[in-house]
């Protein structure tokens, strides 16, 4: 996971191409539509702070944590240049350090769950985000569905020319382990006007809503909602990303 985005880091916000504004706006909508009052904020899988960023904007108090130190590294450059105060964090989701009971809410975007593989890590990751949230709390995250991962990716090649830099996307998807493997190879210009050639391989598994509606209550969430991305309508098979909205419950003892 940590390798993943060691050189996309420094193309990840040209190549990405989402509406981070409209992303946050909907985020925002269900903690309203599920009652919910965010305030101490960790982005768990930050990338390059394009939801931490505007968050510590309005006013939340936010920490930001990812695997990756090269992601890290752009997003708190981009918070300096704010004068925004972020808590940047270089650390993994299964092991979470950080005091138990900090924050009222969870957020990872973009698919961030999705990198994790097996069973064993996603029950350890969904435990160390149940002990830091407080009683109550939220827990809003996103997965590519299986459309977007068996068919948008699937077997697909894609390609991208830039000023500075170009980029080879080519996926396969393994159907008994559901897994769909990405190779990025770049090519990027140096100073010297030549390009220089880095490689990248990302796996992306395939969780299905019934998967994180077991794995929920086996790690003490309630899992309030699984919807089609940017919608209130409930997941289809047609959707390429699928929203999650788990609440950790209050202790009535």
């Amino acid at each position: 996971m940590n390798q993943a985005y060691s050189s996309l880091a420094q193309f990840y916000d040209e190549s990405i191409g989402v509406d981070y504004g409209e992303w946050l706006r909907y985020l925002l909508s269900l903690t309203l539509r599920h009652h919910h009052l965010p305030k101490e904020i960790l982005d768990l899988g930050c990338g390059t702070g394009n939801l931490s960023i505007p968050l510590a904007k309005r006013g939340y108090k936010v920490t930001a944590v990812d695997i990756s130190r090269e992601m890290i590294a752009v997003a708190q450059n981009k918070a300096l240049a704010e004068n925004l105060e972020i808590a940047f964090l270089v650390q993994d989701m299964r092991r979470l350090d950080l005091p138990a009971s900090t924050f009222t809410t969870v957020v990872s975007g973009c698919d961030v769950v999705n990198y994790i593989t097996t069973p064993e890590d996603l029950q350890s990751a969904f435990s160390a985000v149940n002990r830091v949230l407080q009683p109550g709390g939220l827990w809003l995250f996103d997965l590519n569905s299986a459309r977007k991962l068996q068919e948008t990716y699937g077997h697909q090649s894609y390609a991208d020319l830039q000023s500075d830099y170009s980029y080879f996307w080519d996926n396969s998807y393994d159907w008994q382990q559901h897994l769909c493997q990405m190779e990025l190879t770049f090519f990027a210009k140096t100073w010297g006007g030549l390009y220089e050639r880095v490689t990248e391989t990302h796996q992306q598994k395939l969780w299905w809503p019934q998967d994180i509606r077991k794995m929920a209550k086996l790690t003490g969430f309630t899992c309030l909602a699984c919807y089609d991305f940017l919608s209130t309508s409930r997941w289809s098979t047609k959707a390429e990303r699928w929203q999650f909205v788990l609440r950790k419950p209050i202790d009535k003892k």
